[in-house]
């Protein structure tokens, strides 16, 4: 395997396409459209040959196609537009209203939609990137008891922290304005402490149960504790691994979770991982080059580093992974597509939904389809400070019943 790594190193991603062709899952409103409009004409025609395709005890007629829609259909579309078929009839309010639909297309609608993003010291906001189709109806979080800062965000449920008194933590769902406070937790939650949200929708367990993962540091030493937040018991525990690792401290801010492990960069060039199912600890080293402009994000299931580079007049991310984050890809940004945006500073946010990169410039902030080598805008850039950006799924997900 690491043979096959060495000889892949350069390659251009381009030669090796990250994703098959498939629909775009934004286009599922206008298909759904276009199938009722069909049925209602078709739904008359009847034969031989495609009676014979049911099984004898069941009558052709019996199988309406909006039923089929509605139960195997829907769960694929993001939220926002899984509520305007709401309105197509009693039956279908009924059947998206319902916990046993949340809980399906929880489990089967996992496209990143857009970005949650932060100025600090002021109110959240969402950017879809298809606002037709995705979209939450409080962006600013107005629903929540008191002002918050969103720190990190899972498979449509975000983690926040309030601004206010003791700093508690919240669990919520913007679409559908569900919330969690979090009881106290036993550690001291200093400024220092940096967090991360791991949900892992399961289509066995119909209530949703996430974990809330804080990585502490100790006021008077220089190590790390891990404490805990698990919806199953609504209740903190404390690991028993003490991290003593010089290159784990201090913490670059909040991490993510990616299949049962947890990670966060740190600011002396290292990835800090931890394991939730063994509750241990392991650190990774960063490229040499890493920088501030450089970002941990998720691809095709797997950790990898982004970073931005320039040779004379052409930009190229550079893509890092595996245990020792080697270099995998090369990604040039072509200078025909991005015109002028990337003439001066360019910072690497985050790999989405496996072909498109979220990159930031001093005006904008746009997504680039590697495959396509095409550019959309998404927001313009805020150039008086740093602004926290979190992918974000349009998700139903149900965040539980319990509230401190």
């Amino acid at each position: 395997m690491m043979a096959d790594l060495e000889d892949c190193q350069m390659e251009e991603i381009d030669d090796d396409p990250i994703l098959p062709d498939e629909v775009d899952p934004f286009e599922g409103s206008l298909r759904l459209n276009m199938i009722l409009s069909y049925s209602s004409k078709s739904s008359s025609y009847k034969s031989s040959e495609s009676c014979a395709k049911f099984p004898g005890h069941i009558k052709q007629e019996e199988i309406k196609i909006e039923d089929v829609v509605r139960q195997h259909a829907l769960c694929f579309l993001p939220a926002k537009s899984v509520c305007r078929f709401k309105t197509v009839s009693k039956e279908w309010l009924k059947w998206i209203d319902s916990p046993f639909f949340a809980h399906k297309q929880t489990n089967h609608f996992k496209h990143v939609s857009g970005l949650f993003c932060q100025f600090p010291g002021e109110s959240p906001s969402f950017v879809s990137f298809n606002p037709v189709a995705c979209g939450v109806s409080s962006p600013t979080l107005r629903f929540l008891p008191e002002p918050v800062d969103v720190r990190t965000s899972c498979n449509g449920l975000l983690g926040c922290q309030s601004r206010l008194g003791d700093n508690a933590y919240y669990i919520c769902n913007p679409v559908t304005e569900e919330w969690r406070m979090v009881p106290k937790p036993t550690l001291y939650h200093g400024s220092g402490t940096a967090i991360a949200l791991a949900f892992e929708p399961d289509a066995l367990q119909f209530e949703a149960q996430y974990e809330l993962i804080c990585a502490v540091t100790l006021q008077d030493r220089a190590a790390l504790l891990f404490e805990i937040y698990s919806s199953r018991t609504n209740s903190w525990r404390v690991c028993t691994a003490l991290c003593l690792e010089q290159d784990a401290l201090p913490l670059n801010g909040d991490g993510f979770y990616i299949r049962g492990f947890v990670y966060w960069e740190t600011q002396s060039g290292a990835v800090l991982g931890f394991d939730l199912k063994e509750e241990e600890y392991g650190i990774l080293s960063l490229p040499p080059t890493s920088n501030p402009t450089g970002a941990l994000t998720e691809l095709r299931g797997e950790l990898c580093y982004l970073l931005p580079r320039k040779d004379d007049d052409e930009w190229f991310i550079e893509v890092y992974g595996n245990m020792d984050m080697s270099l995998r890809r090369v990604i040039p940004l072509h200078s025909e597509v991005l015109g002028h945006l990337v003439d001066g500073q360019c910072r690497a946010l985050a790999f989405v939904n496996d072909d498109t990169m979220i990159i930031a410039t001093e005006t904008d902030v746009i997504a680039y389809q590697v495959r396509a080598h095409t550019m959309e805008w998404v927001i313009d850039a805020r150039t008086d400070g740093f602004v926290k950006y979190l992918p974000y799924v349009n998700s139903l997900a149900s965040v539980g019943p319990f509230r401190a």
